[in-house]
């Protein structure tokens, strides 16, 4: 085994290119001849060192160590070359399981995981996923692009260029579905998801109707609510990222905010992206019209369950038409008394009163929860503490050498602190006392009942649904926490944010790749919670990627590579996970392959 140079023309010109291939000397009935092992390209490596080169690669072919380690340069080419080498040569083969073998030859190569990826695949083909999309005019590649676009959001969220990274070299994907990701570009992602994003209508509608009919699905009950994500950059070229109110508190982030509406089983319905600093109300009519257009031949008066930020008068009275609700009330009322209500829910760690007061039109809930009671006087203590020690700072700095003094400065510092603390300025008044145009004195008191019955654990719904009793409408008002869990998940464990993308439709092709990775999770946890197995998707990713694919090599007694790939054996939480969902214990066949190295020295 040797290493030789030739030269090769290009079609186009007359140039010739200098190469260097792998070959070997073997003997014929007529001559000795070259025999091509494998195509080298042009090595980077000087040609006094090419037979260590040529010598490493076959030491490795056949397993034998080295006393002397080899330079680092020359070891990486011959570990790339020799794996290029059993590759081009290997073939598939039903060889006997009986063989003998070098047992000091024993390898074990290639290990990808593949737990998570099966439960993935799993889903997208009992969702019909491929037919949908073979519907909208995707080819068989780009399929096999969007299923890894989609289940690697699921398994390893990130980046393009770590999706591209992760395909090749930890995930076995491309062996369950039967595609070669080793020389996939980045181009190629960045148009399916475009493609992906242009056919959003068509895809939602699919899942809606494939989901429906898999799990029973009761639409009489639908929740709507937006959240946004930010923006790492400028988003120069986005007119939809803007500066707004911001979820987790980035008022230095410009933003994007998903709208979208599931049902009471938490199952995604439709979505749509709006930008930044959209207003909320307005959303509402648009969303649950076009959902309600999807199915016109339904009967039912859906009930739409929204939050207060949502549930204007305005938009109240336009649902009446087609639609019941039951939604937070922004009315301010009067706190009945605790004797008249009664006890809804009552648990050791919650207990839940409510009054019902009937009008004519409407019924509005009075609910008083003592985990929320808990937690928001958690929340005035902290903020009141916050605020004071800030007003106590200003009052003492009036009085000290270089700190503002001037009454108009000291007066703008406490508009801020109302503004940076305005859940609970409300509740104080602040005076500041002049002399000379400069500030004397700041005294404040604290208003405790108003500031009380603000924090008091107290709400009150509202509803057109006048056949509920109190425990009813309470319960269907909190499977808005459905929603609220379903955003958490998008953003944590689906890493919808931030958004990394700089142009309009990129970023939105982000989102709603996420969003179908979305339907996918839901699905596998829907399943498993059927059989009481209620783990979040992130335990179960990280114990299903224990099952991995691994490649087992061994050099025979007749100086053969003999590689078998077969996937590890299932432990017993991957056999409860795989008998649940219904799927065999072994995602990818058994292959066998053999490989020639060459002619015995």
């Amino acid at each position: 085994m040797y290493i030789r140079t030739v030269f090769k023309k290009n079609k186009n010109s007359a140039k010739r290119y200098e190469c260097q291939q792998l070959v070997e000397t073997i003997r014929t009935e007529k001559r000795v001849r070259q025999k091509l092992l494998l195509s080298l390209g042009r090595l980077p490596i000087s040609k006094e060192r090419w037979p260590r080169l040529s010598n490493r690669i076959e030491a490795i072919l056949r397993n034998q160590t080295s006393l002397i380690p080899e330079a680092r340069d020359i070891e990486e080419l011959a570990q790339k070359f020799a794996a290029d080498f059993i590759n081009k040569h290997k073939v598939e083969t039903d060889i006997d399981d009986i063989q003998a073998v070098h047992t000091s030859s024993i390898q074990n190569q290639k290990i990808r995981q593949l737990g998570g990826e099966y439960l993935g695949v799993s889903f997208f083909n009992k969702l019909e996923l491929a037919r949908c999309l073979r519907s909208c005019g995707f080819t068989k590649r780009q399929i096999q692009i969007a299923m890894l676009l989609i289940i690697g959001r699921l398994i390893s969220p990130g980046s393009e260029r770590h999706l591209h990274t992760w395909a090749k070299h930890l995930s076995g994907l491309g062996e369950i579905i039967r595609a070669d990701f080793d020389h996939l570009s980045l181009n190629s992602l960045y148009k399916v998801s475009d493609l992906l994003y242009e056919h959003k209508d068509e895809i939602e509608a699919h899942l809606r109707a494939k989901e429906k009919d898999l799990f029973s699905l009761d639409e009489t009950i639908i929740l709507y609510d937006l959240t946004n994500t930010y923006f790492e950059g400028q988003a120069l070229s986005n007119p939809k990222a803007k500066f707004g109110r911001s979820k987790e508190k980035r008022s230095d982030a410009k933003l994007l905010t998903l709208g979208m509406v599931i049902d009471s089983q938490g199952f995604p319905k439709t979505s749509r992206i709006f930008s930044g600093n959209q207003s909320e109300p307005e959303t509402l009519l648009n969303m649950v019209n076009a959902l309600y257009r999807q199915d016109p031949t339904t009967n039912t008066r859906p009930t739409v369950i929204i939050d207060a930020g949502i549930a204007t008068e305005e938009n109240l009275e336009k649902l009446r038409d087609r639609f019941h609700y039951i939604a937070v009330s922004r009315k301010k009322m009067a706190l009945p008394e605790r004797d008249d209500c009664i006890v809804i829910k009552e648990d050791r760690h919650n207990k839940v009163e409510a009054k019902k007061i009937t009008g004519d039109k409407e019924v509005f809930l009075y609910c008083r929860s003592d985990l929320k009671v808990r937690k928001e006087k958690s929340m005035q203590s902290r903020l009141r503490e916050n605020f004071e020690a800030q007003l106590v700072y200003l009052s003492k700095s009036i009085h000290k050498k270089g700190c503002t003094k001037r009454y108009d400065k000291v007066l703008e510092k406490i508009g801020r602190l109302k503004q940076k603390y305005s859940s609970i300025a409300r509740f104080y008044h602040i005076e500041v006392e002049e002399t000379d145009a400069l500030a004397s004195r700041i005294t404040w008191e604290y208003l405790k009942e108003q500031s009380d019955n603000r924090f008091s654990g107290a709400y009150f719904l509202r509803t057109d649904r006048l056949d509920l009793d109190e425990t009813q409408i309470w319960s269907i008002y909190i499977i808005l926490t459905e929603l609220e869990g379903a955003f958490r998940t998008l953003k944590t464990d689906l890493q919808m944010r931030p958004v990394f993308h700089q142009k309009e439709q990129r970023s939105d092709a982000h989102i709603f790749i996420t969003l179908l990775s979305y339907h996918l999770l839901h699905c596998i946890r829907s399943s498993l919670k059927q059989d009481d197995i209620n783990l979040s998707w992130r335990t179960i990713q990280k114990r299903m990627s224990t099952h991995c694919r691994v490649t087992n090599r061994f050099v025979t007694k007749q100086g053969c590579i003999l590689l078998i790939r077969k996937c590890s054996e299932p432990e017993d939480f991957h056999q409860t996970i795989y008998d649940t969902l219904s799927l065999n214990h072994v995602p990818v066949r058994e292959k066998k392959h053999i490989v020639k190295i060459c002619s015995d020295p």
